[in-house]
């Protein structure tokens, strides 16, 4: 028997380019199957939007909310290329790598394909929550460079996890990371003594601003940003490009401290300058009102900060259908939105209005809650319990037995999906003011005539339904007796705590 072996053919042994380009489409393959980068997109969505779904989204919060489950997405991607970088190392597979021309500085070089694949995917899920949450769309100071923030943040969990799995491939390792770093993190938080200062800053995620709407430096945040992750891909690569990747460590921390320090810098400038402006007064009423986004609808004057002016059709929901029942002399209070902090003052003196916060109920419940309380503040303006003037001066007044709380009563009675109910319940208030069960009872008898009657009534003796001592309503049955009017008001305390009680609602 004569056996013939034909001489195998030789194939050349492909370049170091090549064999890293044919690496990194295996692991670019192998990445995008892997449960931890899907199961991590999908944690990061859910939490994203929970944490946004109950109140309408603001550029700031929004950002807060997407970078945290952005931290958590590269916590999964971590244990994703800690995995992918350690699979050589695993399950007897080392003897069959080196029977490939393939080595270990190239396998860490295929690794970075891991980098673009992420900040890719953290790209999505941003994408993901900002269109789960349509039509509501965040409002206030739209900041490009935060937003670029919250997408760096998975590359440098799945740049992390290429490092530790190459020097660490044991299974345990990815997941004593993520812990390690969880916890370092949380130190930082727990040993600064304030938000500022290096540890304070170093936290991954941008805070809010000081003030709403105002400067932070972002810019100078994602540097400090960059530079880490190009340090972690120094790493990577150290193998196959060793003076290369010095050279660019060196560099990236160099970058790393320098952003660092500035953004300390700057932060603390703008906290500087947010306090003297404060304790100096340097900012006139006149200039604050001027900056307001001011709209009329329908005789009522809504004034949002800056950025907030699509919320006025949310206002207006809460408010035309009560202001539709007022006489056409009646005032109708303006709705003015505030910040963390409030002069007092009226933006028109002797006119009513009231005053809102940067929040609002989004959907189902916490949006008809926030449709009540606009209702009520506003219902209690129209008819003048509610004074912007005596907002920091009492906690509440004693409004029993006056007739303009009846009407109060009513307009909310109509216009609130239950009030009727809530009338019969003995449910039905407005804030800031005190009432009996008379005037309930008051209310009811209004309820069981037509409104158009009530109305009209109302549009004939709107002035007398003023009067804190009057008795208009009686035309319509009301019987409770208003209290006397003290002579003067009730005066704070020289000495002591500040009361509460303003006494009888003048």
């Amino acid at each position: 028997m004569t056996v013939t072996i034909d001489e195998p053919l030789l194939r050349a042994v492909p370049s170091g380019r090549v064999s890293v380009a044919a690496l990194a489409r295996v692991e670019a393959r192998h990445f995008l199957r892997s449960p931890f980068l899907w199961g991590g997109v999908v944690l990061a969505v859910g939490l994203g939007v929970a944490w946004s779904w109950t109140s309408m989204p603001q550029w700031d919060g929004f950002i807060e909310n997407s970078g945290m489950s952005a931290l958590v997405l590269g916590a999964a991607l971590l244990i994703a290329a800690h995995l992918a970088a350690g699979r050589d190392h695993r399950a007897g597979a080392g003897e069959s790598f080196r029977s490939l021309p393939v080595t270990a500085a190239r396998r860490g070089l295929g690794l970075l394909v891991t980098v673009p694949i992420a900040a890719l995917t953290g790209a999505i899920v941003y994408a993901l929550q900002l269109l789960i949450l349509l039509p509501s769309w965040p409002v206030g100071r739209f900041d490009p460079w935060a937003v670029l923030v919250v997408v760096i943040l998975p590359p440098i969990g799945a740049a992390v996890g290429a490092v530790v799995g190459r020097s660490f491939p044991a299974v345990a390792a990815g997941p004593l990371a993520v812990a390690g770093i969880v916890v370092a993190l949380f130190l930082s938080l727990a040993i600064s003594t304030s938000s500022g200062g290096y540890l304070g800053q170093s936290w991954p995620v941008p805070g809010r601003p000081w003030s709403l709407g105002g400067d932070r430096p972002t810019e100078w945040h994602l540097v400090y940003l960059c530079g880490i992750l190009a340090a972690v891909v120094a790493l990577i690569s150290w193998r196959a490009r060793t003076k290369s990747s010095a050279v660019l460590l060196t560099v990236a921390l160099l970058i790393t401290g320098v952003a660092l320090q500035r953004k300390v810098a700057e932060d603390d400038a703008i906290y500087a300058e947010r306090e003297r402006n404060i304790y100096a007064a340097e900012e006139p009423q006149s200039a604050v009102i001027a900056a307001l986004d001011c709209r009329t609808y329908a005789d009522v004057r809504y004034c949002a900060l800056p950025g907030f002016g699509r919320w006025t059709g949310l206002w207006r929901a809460a408010v035309e259908p009560v202001a539709a029942l007022l006489p056409a002399a009646a005032a109708r209070p303006a709705v003015r939105q505030l910040d963390n902090s409030d002069s007092g003052e009226p933006m028109v003196p002797g006119r009513p209005e009231i005053v809102t916060s940067t929040s609002w109920g989004r959907i189902g419940p916490w949006a008809a809650n926030s449709r009540t309380g606009m209702a009520r503040s506003w219902a209690s303006a129209a008819v003048g319990l509610a004074k912007r003037e005596d907002a920091f001066m009492w906690g509440s007044c004693d409004a029993a037995g006056q007739h303009r709380t009846v009407v109060g009563l009513w307009l909310l009675a109509l216009t609130q999906p239950d009030g009727a109910a809530r009338v019969a319940r003995g449910e039905l208030g407005l804030p800031r003011v005190r009432q009996g069960p008379a005037d309930l009872q008051a209310v009811a008898t209004l309820l069981a005539r037509p409104s158009s009657e009530v109305t009209a009534y109302l549009q004939a003796h709107w002035a007398a339904v003023l009067d804190p001592a009057g008795t208009a309503l009686a035309g319509l049955g009301v019987t409770t007796t208003p209290p006397p009017i003290p002579a003067a008001p009730v005066t704070e305390p020289e000495s002591g705590p500040p009361s509460e009680d303003a006494g009888v609602c003048r």
